[in-house]
């Protein structure tokens, strides 16, 4: 009986000390080091796709902007509806990379899945924008520039 004892106080006790070694925090310290690279990595990445998303929202305006300049009622209507959406696609884009900017290790999950939704919304939007937009711009090149 005495024996078993021992055996298992020695068996308890052999993984207790292997994890206490210095390889074990070691590997603890690695491990942690590798999911924060990870997790600068997953940020960069979605970041770079709303910078590039946002940049499009901004060439998008700077042409309605253009256009607006010598647009008509109806068509000047259209262009403004539409700058303003993306107006707001923009605004949305920027409070998620500010959020991104913002986010520690342990909101990281919650930013990440509300960042690629945000993603994946506004760049849908934006191609159902862009079929508007074109309609806008051919019916602003239409109008006669003398209405009678």
């Amino acid at each position: 009986m005495k024996k078993l004892i021992i055996v298992i106080c020695m068996v308890i006790s052999v993984p207790v000390v292997i994890n206490c070694s210095p390889s074990g925090d070691n590997k603890a310290e690695l491990a942690q080091e590798e999911i924060e690279r990870d997790i600068k990595n997953q940020k960069q990445e979605i970041a770079k796709d709303l910078r590039m998303l946002r940049d499009d929202i901004n060439v998008k305006l700077d042409k309605i902007s253009k256009e607006l300049e010598g647009a008509k009622d109806k068509s000047k209507e259209e262009l403004e509806s539409l700058k303003k959406e993306l107006i707001q696609h923009r605004q949305k884009v920027e409070t998620t990379l500010d959020n991104i900017d913002r986010s520690s290790e342990s909101t990281w999950d919650d930013i990440q899945q509300g960042a690629k939704n945000t993603w994946s919304e506004i760049k849908v939007e934006c191609e159902r924008l862009n079929e508007k937009l074109d309609m806008a711009l051919q019916n602003t090149h239409k109008q006669p520039n003398n209405e009678n």
